[in-house]
């Protein structure tokens, strides 16, 4: 059952994130969904105006109103549109009193101590006790039962990955595995020395166009993904990270825009093959042959090479 006259807008963090899982899930269906925040919840809700064909329902979720929204709110309501909110954020004086004119619903509680998906699971508690239950997840970090720490590692763990993946493990109550758990605990430990790597100064080298670029070897550390996270934490141009024998990734600072175009594709570097593939001027991956035949001295061979090229 397909219900595309519903939209939910809604905060892009764990909080948020279990709100719109419980409207899904009330929906029975797959709706539009969009994330927000404060300063750009008019424009959000203006699209929605805009738009052709606009949605009889439309929820906002872990996001503070203020009175920029009224007008817009308005008009979405004098076309037919039911709108619900639901938020946890201090709003404006007034501000409360001039929406509620315009909303189905509004479901607003001024403390941060009580996350927005509590406040959805209570409204929402007696059409379905998953509701309330899920609500206590963001609880779940300092607090509440295994269960709820469980399934709170398991989605801090997916979120910004695969945000489909999380809403439909939280909307329609499936179980995580024992394969999700240990991920957790691998990408737990793995943010852990990460963050302990990125403390520390990295080797730099020069390359022949007078940039910089870091160097890294994580391939002893089960290739520990450091990506673009190193440009907040170091001015360099350029990063390379060993994450295996056999391959690495190249990334290029996002604020230089250096184009990698000419480094793709096939490249033969003192008779060994390598293979770079990616976006040209975001990541590159370079993968080498098999490690029977890749020799010894292949990171050095690519890191010369780079200082060459780049």
């Amino acid at each position: 059952m397909i219900n595309s006259n519903t939209t939910i807008i809604t905060h892009g963090d764990v909080d948020g994130m279990v709100c719109a899982a419980q409207l899904i899930l009330r929906e029975k269906s797959d709706c539009d969904l969009s994330f927000s925040n404060a300063k750009y919840i008019n424009f959000s809700l203006n699209k929605i105006l805009r738009s052709s064909q606009r949605p009889s329902r439309v929820y906002v979720s872990d996001i503070p109103a203020n009175l920029e929204v009224a007008k817009t709110l308005s008009a979405l309501s004098e076309n037919g549109t039911e709108i619900f909110w639901i938020d946890h954020h201090p709003w404006q004086d007034g501000v409360k009193e001039q929406i509620e004119g315009y909303c189905k619903s509004v479901i607003y509680n001024a403390s941060m101590q009580t996350p927005a998906g509590i406040l959805m699971g209570k409204w929402l508690k007696d059409e379905n006790t998953y509701f309330d239950q899920i609500g206590k997840i963001c609880y779940a970090y300092e607090k509440g039962t295994e269960w709820e720490r469980n399934w709170f590692r398991l989605l801090s763990s997916y979120i910004g990955k695969s945000e489909r993946d999380v809403l439909e493990r939280l909307a329609y109550n499936r179980n995580f595995t024992e394969g999700d758990l240990q991920r957790i605990e691998q990408k737990k430990e793995d943010e852990q020395k990460a963050q302990e790597i990125l403390n520390n100064k990295p080797k730099t080298f020069e390359t022949k166009s007078k940039k910089n670029i870091a160097v890294y070897d994580t391939s002893t550390s089960k290739g520990i993904y450091l990506g673009h996270k190193v440009f907040k934490h170091h001015d360099v141009d350029y990063c390379l990270i060993r994450i295996s024998k056999t391959k690495w990734q190249l990334a290029c600072n996002p604020s230089k825009k250096y184009s990698m175009k000419h480094l793709m594709g096939k490249q033969n570097i003192e008779e060994q093959v390598f293979s770079l593939a990616g976006r040209e001027n975001e990541l590159l991956a370079i993968e080498g042959q098999p490690s029977g035949n890749l020799k010894s001295n292949a990171h050095k061979l690519i890191v010369d090479w780079l200082c060459e090229y780049l």
